[in-house]
């Protein structure tokens, strides 16, 4: 009894694994309007009753999804910061870039996610829970927030509306890099060029020399790519 238990622990795992990796992909491709569950299905490659049996609604499906990247979310910010504790705020918000750029290389539904969840959480999570929608966001802008605020103490960031400037600078990175994702889907690409171009819109929001921000980028990527380097 207990082997066979276990057994279908496996086997829904795997299940469920495949279906939400199915929904993420049709997520970013078509949105939650334009989601379709026959071609979730199909693309798990599990039998549409198989599926029901395990989220009983598109809703309910996509709910479970959303809340799995919110979680992802938060732990890679997490690490990210952790990471990165003991160094200057502009040295942080370099990093935090790094971090999410490599992510997206490893992922790029990543971002396309985060780029449109906003418009969807009404409508996954309804009228009573829609505010649970926006809770992962709201946790990086929150950690954004704070780097901002230690910037500005320190006087390397110049006096502004930290909360404003922290949804500035994380939708302008999102967005960026989407942009440039998709515009060199397929090409070869100069990794840190356009890593650079893509934290330049950042950095120019918030006012920090480019000297500055770059020195920073800029050792980042090469202790970086000293590390890689060991590692291989």
């Amino acid at each position: 009894m207990g082997k066979n238990n276990t057994k279908n622990q496996i086997l829904r795992k795997l299940s469920t694994d495949k279906i939400l990796d199915a929904a993420l992909f049709e997520y970013v491709n078509y949105g939650y309007a334009g989601a379709d569950m026959d071609r979730i299905s199909k693309n798990a490659n599990v039998a549409k009753g198989l599926m029901y049996y395990y989220f009983q609604s598109k809703r309910e499906l996509f709910q479970k999804l959303f809340r799995i990247m919110f979680d992802n979310a938060i732990s890679l910010s997490l690490n990210i910061l952790n990471n990165c504790k003991d160094s200057t705020p502009v040295e942080k918000l370099a990093y935090y870039l790094y971090a999410i750029f490599a992510e997206n290389k490893k992922n790029p539904m990543f971002i396309r996610f985060f780029l449109r969840f906003p418009f969807d959480t009404y409508a996954v999570f309804g009228p009573d829970n829609w505010q649970e929608g926006i809770q992962g966001s709201a946790l990086q802008i929150k950690a954004l927030k704070e780097i901002i605020n230690e910037g500005i103490e320190q006087k390397q960031i110049p006096f502004m509306d930290a909360e404003n400037a922290a949804n500035s600078f994380w939708t302008v990175f999102v967005a960026n890099l989407f942009r440039y994702s998709k515009m060199m889907a397929g090409k070869e690409q100069d990794e840190i060029s356009s890593m650079q171009n893509v934290a330049g819109f950042c950095f120019r929001g918030l006012g920090i020399d480019e000297n500055v921000w770059k020195s920073a980028l800029d050792s980042i990527i090469y202790v970086k790519g000293q590390n890689n380097e060991k590692d291989n």
